[in-house]
């Protein structure tokens, strides 16, 4: 069967899709390019998308229609949305997939109304923990059988070559989304462990920064990567807010052979297992977010048990190969 699939990340018909790690006999994919430039989440200083990219979504998912007897694929939830829409408009029973559906927009009785009707044209959602089935089935009052949990996969380049002016170990952390960088400043600052953080302006505002913490700013995504391969404890410190967060971080970490010290909350269990891939500090307690730091600064045994479980998990699971896999099972059973 045929597809088109549209994403915020595509810059053009030629880019790569993870359908490229595993081609299939069965489906072939067109690819839809985006509309207007998408934003640097890390520097934004909005959590959420504006109407001017609310418009740039809807051209894009109704360009996705040029082809009538195609399948439809969105990356993200505000293409889901709109593709979505466009179904309910042409009465279209064309198939369509949500990949990559992670939204925190459902969080009003208005907002989860206004999305049933078209997200309930949607065929099959796919998400990334457990979790999100129950949450987003509940929301959207749609049954559970149309979301699928899929582990989310990191293809992209995995540096190797070490971060300049970080010839000391360090401790480090990135990432904006329900990031909890209060209790890891606290944290910090019990330890006096050189702590380095890549996050956007929204996530740090009105905190005070200890002196052993380095707010690095205007970095590429490579420059981030090395900054992860080499840390000696990556931290991923999170809310309860959200029915997950902070997936993209943990996964890229593992693909780089790093284990984590993150936060013990809903959401993770599909991937951080305590004392496996992660050791995991209770909500909102720099205590024992410093212990889990500290022992994975001082225990090089244990730290290289963790750092090889979690690249093992990451290889079976979150590689592109994997998730096209998945991809082409799901395919199959909404084209039948």
């Amino acid at each position: 069967m045929r597809w088109t699939v549209t994403s915020p990340y595509f810059e053009s018909a030629n880019d790569q899709w993870i359908s490229d790690a595993a081609p299939s006999d069965r489906h072939t994919f067109n690819l839809v390019p985006r509309v207007g430039a998408e934003r640097d989440w890390h520097r934004s200083g909005a959590a959420r998308a504006g109407v001017g990219e609310w418009v740039n979504r809807t051209r894009q998912s109704r360009m996705a229609f040029g082809d009538g007897d195609a399948g439809i694929i969105t990356v993200f939830p505000q293409l889901a949305a709109a593709a979505g829409m466009w179904k309910v408009l042409h009465r279209s029973s064309q198939p369509l997939v949500a990949w990559l559906f992670n939204t925190e927009g459902l969080n009003t009785p208005l907002r989860c109304g206004l999305a049933r009707v078209p997200l309930g044209r949607v065929d099959r959602f796919v998400v990334h923990s457990t979790a999100e089935v129950y949450g987003y089935a509940d929301l959207l009052r749609l049954p559970e059988d149309r979301f699928e949990y899929v582990p989310l996969q990191y293809g992209g380049t995995i540096e190797t070559a070490a971060p300049e002016g970080c010839d000391e170990p360090y401790v480090f952390a990135t990432g904006s989304g329900y990031r909890d960088y209060a209790t890891l400043f606290d944290a910090a600052e019990q330890l006096g462990l050189p702590t380095i953080v890549v996050a956007s302006q929204r996530s740090l505002d009105g905190l005070r920064v200890p002196p052993n913490v380095t707010i690095r700013t205007g970095l590429d995504r490579s420059e981030i990567r090395r900054l992860i391969r080499h840390a000696r404890v990556n931290v991923v410190p999170l809310t309860d807010r959200a029915l997950t967060a902070g997936l993209v971080t943990i996964v890229e970490t593992f693909r780089h052979g790093r284990s984590v010290v993150t936060t013990e909350r809903p959401g993770l269990d599909d991937y951080c297992t305590e004392g496996k891939t992660a050791l995991c500090a209770d909500l909102f307690d720099a205590t024992s977010m410093a212990r889990c730091i500290e022992l994975m600064w001082s225990d090089g045994e244990l730290r290289e048990s963790l750092d090889r479980n979690a690249e093992n998990f990451a290889e079976d699971n979150c590689t592109d190969t994997a998730a096209a896999r998945h991809m082409f099972r799901i395919l199959d059973s909404v084209s039948r």
